[in-house]
């Protein structure tokens, strides 16, 4: 029966959340009001500054009063970029920190580029698989149109060497006709 009482307290990692397990006929988990609490402000933080979030390189231009936006940092050629520096009163932690950001935004823009084109590349593959896939039917179908002609075209001349045949006299059995290298008709028995 004391069992069934005891309870089991311990804090995880962070040592901001503190269960305590009752064991009993019911298991109940309690947690510390500063869990919930953190956890509330948190789901409250991220909910209002999900539309408003800045991105980490909005963050340092901000943070480290650079007189450019992260978009001009990233988009203006290179002579301007380099005149940054005697235009505007811009240290050398701000000129490396606009590098970092440049270097990361071309980067940015190259990968959505590589990305672009490989998805045009894989369209024009499919494209012309459908295409390669419709000339095989295609061929398909006309070979066997050519077979069946073949083999009409082998009956009928069958039939032609027989009549030929018949009408020399000449037994199937121990004659046959034959076509040599001159195109020239011969008997052969």
């Amino acid at each position: 029966m004391e069992e069934r009482n005891k309870s089991l307290e311990y804090k995880s990692s962070s040592s901001e959340i503190t269960r305590q397990i009752n064991v009993g006929p019911c298991v109940q988990t309690f947690f510390s009001e500063q869990h919930q609490t953190s956890r509330e402000y948190e789901e409250e933080e991220s909910e209002s500054s999900y539309q408003g979030r800045l991105t980490r390189d909005e963050r340092l231009v901000v943070d480290m009063k650079i007189p450019l936006t992260v978009v001009e940092i990233i988009h203006k050629p290179m002579e301007e970029f380099n005149d940054l520096r005697s235009s505007h009163a811009v240290t050398e932690e701000q000129m490396n920190i606009c590098r970092d950001i440049r270097r990361r935004g071309k980067n940015k823009i190259a990968a959505q580029n590589c990305r672009k084109r490989k998805i045009e590349q894989i369209s024009g593959l499919e494209n012309d698989l459908s295409l390669a896939k419709l000339r095989k039917e295609n061929i398909l179908g006309e070979r066997v149109e050519l077979l069946r002609q073949q083999q009409e075209w082998g009956r009928r001349l069958d039939r032609l060497e027989k009549d030929i045949l018949v009408r020399l006299g000449k037994e199937e059995k121990y004659w046959m006709i034959v076509v040599d290298r001159n195109m020239l008709v011969h008997l052969k028995k």
